[in-house]
C-alpha cells in the first residue's frame, strides 16, 4: 500500500540504496477494509508523498507530507478519487499552508476546497492559522483565524478564534490551557465570545498518577450557573506503566455510570496487540459483556502496521468476523537522502494502494518521450522491468509473484526521471 511518492534523481534503483545516508520511517500509506458479512471488502485507502529527506511522521506525530491522496472503494472493487491535501513547509520543516481538494466527478479533476495557512514564532511555535475557503471559480476566501499564545515553558496558554467578515476579524470564542508543576495539562475551558461578555461553554478536566501518566479525563458543560460532567475516562497501568485499561463512564445526574471497558494484553515495547472491548450490561446488577476485539501487530520500530476488530458471537461462544467489522493496514518507508534533486520531467500515478495482482501506472511526461520502467526491491534487485514507447501513459503489471513488501519504481526517459515507491500486499 506504499505508494509513496519520491521525485528524487537517480540512475537505478540500487543506487537508491547506495545514496542513502541517514534512515527513519514514516507513513506512507493506510488501508481500511469492512466487513459486509461473508468477507472484508477494501473501504478506503491514502498515500502520502513526501519530497523531502528530511520529513515524516506517522499515527502519533503530525504528518509531514506534500501530497496525500485518498480514494473510496465502491463495492470493494471499484477505485474512485476521494480526497487529496497538497502542503508547503518552510526552511524549518513548519507547515506553512494546506490545501484540500475534493475530487469532482463531473468535470473529472481535482477541486479546491479548503485552504490553511501557518505562521510561526522565532522559537518555531504555531502563532497563527488562518482557514480559507475556495469561491468555486479563481480565489480563496478568508473565513477565520485562530491565534495561538504560550506560556514561559513554552506550552500553549490560549487559543483565540474569530471570524473574518470581510473587513476585520470578530472573536467568537476561546480555549485557555492550565498546568501543573510537572508541566502537566490539567485543565483547558472553552469561552464563547459571541455575545456581549464571554460566556463559558465547555471544560476537560485532567488528572495524572505519581509518575505523570494520564489517570483520568472528565469533560463537562457549562449549565449557565454552574459545570455539569458529562463523562469520563479512567486509565489504568501496569507496574511497568503499560496502559492495562481504559474506563468510559457515562455522567447520569448522580453519578457516573459505566458504559465501556477497553482491556489491553501481550504487551511487546510497551504495545498490546490485542484490545478487548466489553460494553455495560445495566440487567440486573450489572455485568461487563464482551464485544469486540482488536489484534494488533507492529514492525521492528514499534509502530503499528495492521489492526483488525472482530466481533464476539454469544451462539458459539467465541470471536468471529461479523458485519460491520474493520481491518486497517498502516506501510511505512524510508527516509532516503540523495545529493540532488532534479526536474523529474512529468508525473506518475500509482493504483491501487496497495498493489495485489496489478500495479497500473498512469504516466505523463511534459514531453512525450520513450522510457524504461524498473521496479526493484528495497536491496536494489530488480524484480520488474518494461520498455514504454512515446505517447504511452498506461502501463501494467503483474505483481502477483511478488512478495508482501516495499518496491521502488524507477521511471526514466531521455529528459526526465521519476522515482516512486509501491507496496505489495496480497
Amino acid at each position: 500500500m506504499n505508494k509513496m511518492k519520491l521525485l528524487l534523481t537517480l540512475a537505478a534503483p540500487a543506487m537508491l540504496i547506495q545514496a542513502a545516508q541517514a534512515q527513519s520511517s514514516r507513513l506512507t500509506a493506510q488501508a481500511h477494509w469492512i466487513h459486509n458479512g461473508a468477507e472484508f471488502k477494501r473501504y478506503d485507502s491514502t498515500a502520502y508523498n513526501y519530497l523531502s529527506t528530511s520529513r515524516g511522521g506517522d499515527l502519533n506525530s503530525q504528518l509531514k507530507f506534500d501530497e496525500g491522496t485518498s480514494w473510496i472503494f465502491v463495492m470493494g472493487d471499484t477505485q474512485n478519487n476521494n480526497q487529496r491535501w497538497i502542503q508547503e513547509f518552510d526552511a524549518n520543516n513548519n507547515l506553512t499552508t494546506s490545501v484540500e481538494q475534493n475530487w469532482d466527478m463531473v468535470l473529472m479533476t481535482w477541486a479546491n476546497t479548503f485552504k490553511s495557512i501557518y505562521t510561526y514564532n522565532s522559537n518555531n511555535t504555531k502563532a497563527t492559522m488562518i482557514r480559507q475557503h475556495w469561491d468555486g471559480t479563481s480565489a480563496w476566501i478568508t473565513d477565520s483565524k485562530n491565534t495561538y499564545s504560550y506560556n514561559a515553558a513554552g506550552k500553549m496558554e490560549q487559543d483565540q478564534y474569530a471570524t473574518w467578515d470581510g473587513t476585520a476579524y470578530t472573536l467568537q470564542s476561546d480555549v485557555t490551557y492550565y498546568y501543573d508543576a510537572a508541566g502537566n495539562k490539567i485543565n483547558e475551558t472553552g469561552r464563547d465570545w459571541s455575545t456581549t461578555t464571554p460566556v463559558y461553554t465547555n471544560r476537560i478536566n485532567y488528572t495524572y498518577t505519581s509518575s505523570n501518566k494520564l489517570k483520568t479525563l472528565t469533560n463537562g458543560n457549562w449549565s449557565g450557573t454552574a459545570w455539569t460532567d458529562v463523562d469520563m475516562y479512567t486509565h489504568e497501568y501496569d507496574t511497568t506503566g503499560n496502559k492495562v485499561s481504559t474506563l468510559h463512564s457515562i455522567w447520569n445526574g448522580t453519578a457516573f455510570q459505566n458504559d465501556h471497558l477497553s482491556i489491553f494484553s501481550s504487551f511487546t515495547g510497551g504495545n498490546p496487540a490485542t484490545e478487548t472491548v466489553q460494553m455495560w450490561d445495566t440487567t440486573g446488577t450489572g455485568s461487563w459483556k464482551d464485544t469486540y476485539l482488536y489484534s494488533n501487530t507492529y514492525n521492528s520500530n514499534g509502530k503499528l502496521t495492521s489492526s483488525t476488530r472482530q466481533s464476539y458471537e454469544m451462539s458459539i461462544p467465541g470471536w468471529v468476523s461479523a458485519s460491520g467489522d474493520t481491518k486497517a493496514n498502516y506501510y511505512y518507508g524510508t527516509f532516503v537522502s540523495v545529493k540532488s534533486v532534479s526536474n523529474n520531467g512529468g508525473t506518475a500515478t500509482l493504483f491501487p494502494v496497495p498493489a495485489e495482482s496489478t500495479l497500473n501506472i498512469q504516466l505523463n511526461w511534459n514531453r512525450a518521450q520513450s522510457s524504461t520502467v524498473i521496479i526493484a526491491d528495497m536491496q536494489g534487485r530488480v524484480v520488474k522491468t518494461t520498455s514504454v514507447a512515446a505517447g504511452q501513459n498506461n502501463i501494467s503489471f503483474n505483481v502477483a509473484d511478488l512478495a508482501d513488501g516495499i518496491y521502488m519504481v524507477n521511471i526514466s526517459g531521455a529528459e526526465g526521471q521519476i522515482v516512486k515507491q509501491i507496496a505489495v500486499a496480497h
